[in-house]
């Protein structure tokens, strides 16, 4: 069978992508049903096409890049398995994983540290301007903080050492975060909501960070 012809039975052009040819044999075997004779010259032309194929690539002319073959291995894209084995480790079972609370834990956890923050916000408030007399009370409410993120976290089930990392790392996120906006406020210069003690501001980001990592990160 010549090529011509076998271009003419799959009623396919020369240069035609691997998935044209195979979708035409495929119709074409279709309306032959059960005559072997032509299913046998339908298979010859599809070798054909792809002998063709295949010899004019060896030959180092241009085919369509579309065209598959046999010899040729496909690229998959990097998986697992390739990966070192603590970056698959992580990948499975991240360090810190994010849970959304159930309704009683955020009222439970909302009361615990909406209380503290109102605590630090009379105790700035009401505190004269650069007195000390005040400067443990900030402490000692943070240091409830800290004490709370870390029962509500084991309560969950959370190793003690994990809860003190994430707590830890809570509570610099939100000094760090507090800073910044007092530096903002100044609120020593001109006091905001009542509130003149740069330290208040601060404890109030830290608590926030403190209520949201208990809260919602396990």
């Amino acid at each position: 069978m010549s090529l011509e012809t076998a271009l003419n039975l799959l009623g396919v052009s020369e240069g035609a992508s691997f998935d044209d040819i195979l979708r035409a044999k495929n119709s074409v075997l279709a309306a032959c049903k059960d005559d072997q004779e032509s299913i046998a010259q339908v298979e010859a032309a599809y070798d054909i096409l792809l002998m063709q194929s295949l010899s004019q690539r060896r030959a180092g002319k241009v085919v369509n890049s579309s065209i598959r073959y046999a010899d040729v291995k496909p690229v998959n894209a990097p998986q697992m398995g390739s990966m070192p084995q603590w970056v698959q480790g992580a990948l499975k079972n991240p360090p810190i994983s994010v849970e959304a609370p159930s309704a009683r834990d955020l009222g439970i956890e909302a009361g615990v540290y909406g209380a503290l923050a109102v605590l630090t916000y009379v105790n700035g408030a009401s505190s004269p301007v650069g007195s000390l007399s005040g400067a443990d009370v900030p402490g000692l409410i943070l240091a409830t903080s800290f004490g709370a993120s870390l029962y509500f976290m084991t309560k969950r089930n959370v190793k003690l050492g994990k809860a003190t990392v994430i707590t830890i790392g809570g509570l610099v996120a939100g000094a760090v975060v507090g800073s910044v906006v007092e530096n903002w406020l100044q609120v020593d210069i001109v006091p905001f909501f009542g509130i003149h003690s740069p330290a208040t501001v601060v404890s109030e980001f830290v608590l926030i960070s403190q209520f949201l990592i208990s809260l919602y990160l396990s």
